[in-house]
């Protein structure tokens, strides 16, 4: 399976997927994986997430049509 396929795999599943969950699941560069499922026409919405420690954490939601 590829990157882009376990990416789109966790976001039906979960809903969304954030670059900690994304490095888990063993993916570095979660934003070029999610530039590929735009380009395939998949819509995203992007979030960034503060933890309140001067962290961030970007988070993608896949949009229905």
């Amino acid at each position: 399976m590829t990157q882009k396929e376990q990416v789109l795999e966790y976001m039906q599943k979960h809903g969304s997927i954030s670059t900690i969950q994304a490095f888990h699941i063993g993916i570095t560069r979660l934003s070029a994986r999610i530039w590929d499922l735009k380009a395939d026409g998949h819509n995203m919405i992007y979030y960034r997430t503060d933890d309140g420690k001067r962290k961030h954490y970007d988070e993608y939601r896949l949009v229905e049509r």
